[in-house]
């Protein structure tokens, strides 16, 4: 063993002397021969805590226990720091210590890349108070260590108790330091001889600091630096356990997935970064974010004696979201939100049931009216089986021919006629019976399946009005609804083709949207309007006055109808209705109210100017064969109406 490099000695630790060494460890101890470093009494220098933790080494060693450790040597007083492999051999019929210096490059990087400094090592009493420690630990602490609660910070009698039952405690923690706080690895042993406690510690700063680091990362969403859903079912588990109420507040934008399909992902990223934005500002410092992908968001809300605290942080949230956004490079966007919450522990107990939950009321809040925010109950649990089982059955609606239309009949009374027909998608499931449009359209849109059911309503009702011109010589408008997600600059060209296709005059056709989805994006809106417009393709808004706009935009889109929605019709404003009326009137555009069922309505509209109406007094909506079987004309309590000889292209 004297030709290898290595410094390589064995220590006797009953005699404090060094048995053995080869070359390299005599050169490595400053030592002019093996002789005289074999007569260097090592007991002079040591520390009793160094003394002590050799010794327990002892009992180690006979066991076959190894260590790998960063030791300082003070040869001749010159400080050398060493990473050591110390294990047992028996010479001379008694247990030593041999200690192999590692001084390969390699082998160092390897054998150390957990070790992030000196091993500090001290002695307390049974009660914690400070005996002695060595020199990295003065270093370390000064000399104005007088107990153990000073470089740790879990002392108190459950620890004593677990350190008395057990040989070696290992933990880890934060202590402040003469360098500033630092992380350390902990190791207590127990010795019973002179009823003391060897702590051996190891600085882990930056081992942990980097685990910190990592930790961050996968609790946070990268984008938006708001909880992942890791973060979030983490903070949940805690919350959990504290027993105390607290809201999850669950949020899902509107109209995202339009600016993402439209503008593209880095758009839909810069959106998702300004709500994150925005709810920050909104949310109180207790209250915790998380995005849980896509356009999912979470606000963890301490209620405390506040009951209704969840309450009206979702009322704040959903006025902000009808706040416009402008993106750069991009037109101003608005967006809404719907929002479902979930209270522990009186809906879930866990955190996995809480999410769930939270997420059928915002379901059920995506239902509604605003405000869209709606309490989790459980009959909710219902309504989140029946919309799987409308996924499920709706992939395969139009290819098993499932879905139909039917035409309901728009009336100008002033002109005593019958104008045209508003297209209504219905579906009919031989296991579900009859599903609401209100129902399964929002489905569609969230399942990606809207654009595929509007091109067949669309290519439908055009080879419909091409039948009856053809065969009745009946040239029959109608009116089409489009969602949010056909609103794209291709839209004007694959009308057109539907068009050519079916030989249908494009005059014939009106585009209904609404206008939330108009308001999305303006500028965008307006050119695609343009040129549906262009070429002659009539454009109305529905379900008027439902959204967060002003009458004043209407003057920037090239529309021809605005259609009242029902809610006014019902609750008869007669106020909204006179200004939309002559607003309108002003502006040279057809207004239509929906949904007018009864004669009182009828004549309360028609005092305020509107003449235009489509409901049940009229007719409800009907087949196509019905339609046909009618000879296009209306009989009503009110009247009987039917197609001009010559339709009025305006």
């Amino acid at each position: 063993m004297n030709v290898l490099h290595t410094p390589i000695w064995v220590y006797d630790i009953h005699c404090h002397h060094i048995f053995w060494a080869n070359h390299a460890a005599v050169s490595l101890w400053e030592a002019n021969s093996l002789h005289e470093l074999q007569a260097r009494d090592f007991s002079a220098d040591m520390a009793a805590a160094i003394d002590l933790l050799l010794q327990r080494y002892l009992g180690d060693f006979q066991q076959g226990r190894s260590y790998n450790e960063w030791w300082t040597l003070s040869p001749k007083g010159i400080k050398k720091q060493l990473y050591l492999r110390l294990s047992g051999v028996y010479l001379s019929g008694q247990m030593m210590m041999m200690a192999e210096a590692v001084i390969d490059a390699d082998t160092l990087y390897q054998e150390s890349s957990l070790a992030t400094g000196d091993t500090l090592a001290c002695l307390f009493d049974r009660t914690g108070i400070f005996e002695s420690g060595n020199y990295h630990f003065t270093a370390c602490f000064g000399d104005e260590i007088s107990q153990l609660s000073q470089v740790f910070s879990k002392n108190d009698a459950v620890f004593y108790q677990k350190l008395a039952h057990l040989d070696e405690v290992v933990t880890e923690g934060e202590c402040r330091t003469n360098k500033g706080m630092r992380w350390f690895q902990y190791q207590f042993r127990h010795i019973q001889q002179g009823a003391r406690i060897l702590l051996t510690m190891r600085d882990i700063t930056d081992r942990k600091l980097e685990e910190l680091e990592h930790r961050h990362l996968a609790w946070h969403d990268s984008l938006t630096g708001l909880l992942n859903r890791y973060g979030l079912m983490k903070s949940l588990e805690l919350h959990c356990g504290f027993g105390e109420r607290f809201a999850l507040v669950f949020m899902d934008l509107d109209n995202f997935k339009l600016v993402n399909d439209n503008y593209g992902h880095k758009a839909g990223d810069r959106l998702l970064e300004r709500v994150a934005s925005r709810l920050k500002n909104i949310c109180p410092k207790d209250v915790e974010l998380a995005r849980l992908g896509g356009d999912e968001f979470t606000a963890l809300v301490p209620l405390g004696q506040q009951g209704e605290r969840a309450q009206e942080i979702a009322e704040q949230i959903l006025a902000q979201m009808t706040h416009p956004l402008r993106l750069n490079g991009l037109p101003e966007v608005t967006i809404g939100g719907s929002i479902g919450i979930a209270i522990y522990p009186d809906d879930a107990e866990d955190g996995d049931n809480l999410i769930t939950r939270a997420d059928m009321a915002m379901y059920q809040a995506k239902q509604m009216a605003r405000p869209r925010w709606q309490r989790f109950t459980p009959s909710m649990q219902q309504t989140l089986h029946r919309k799987l089982t409308l996924k499920q059955h709706l992939t395969k609606a139009i290819s098993r021919q499932e879905l139909s239309l039917r035409y309901q009949p728009q009336i100008d009374v002033s002109k005593g006629c019958l104008i045209g027909y508003e297209v209504l998608l219905r579906w009919h499931n031989p296991e579900l019976g009859h599903v609401s449009p209100a129902e399964f359209i929002p489905l569609a849109e969230e399942m990606g399946l809207i654009r595929e059911i509007g091109n067949w309503v669309l290519a439908t009702a055009l080879s419909q009005i091409a039948l009856w011109q053809e065969q009745w010589h009946q040239r029959v408008p109608i009116s089409v609804n489009l969602s949010g997600f056909q609103l794209t600059p291709c839209l004007p060209e694959e009308v057109e083709v539907q068009l050519t296709k079916y030989g249908v005059d494009a005059a014939l056709l009106t585009l209904e949207l609404t206008e939330t989805v108009l308001m999305l994006d303006m500028q965008g809106s307006i050119d695609i309007l343009d040129a549906l417009s262009e070429r002659q393709i009539k454009i109305a808004i529905d379900d008027f006055g439902t959204g967060y706009s002003s009458l004043a935009y209407l003057n920037r889109l090239p529309i021809n109808t605005i259609k009242l929605d029902r809610s006014f019709v019902v609750g008869l404003n007669l106020s909204v209705i006179r200004a939309t009326a002559a607003m309108a009137t002003n502006l040279g555009l057809d207004i239509m109210a929906e949904g007018v069922e009864e004669p009182h309505e009828l004549a309360a509209l028609l005092a305020q100017g509107c003449h235009r109406f489509q409901g049940y007094l009229f007719s409800t909506p009907l087949t196509a064969e019905e339609v046909t079987l009618s000879g296009f004309k209306v009989v009503s309590p009110v009247g009987c109406f039917g197609l001009p000889l010559v339709i009025n292209d305006r």
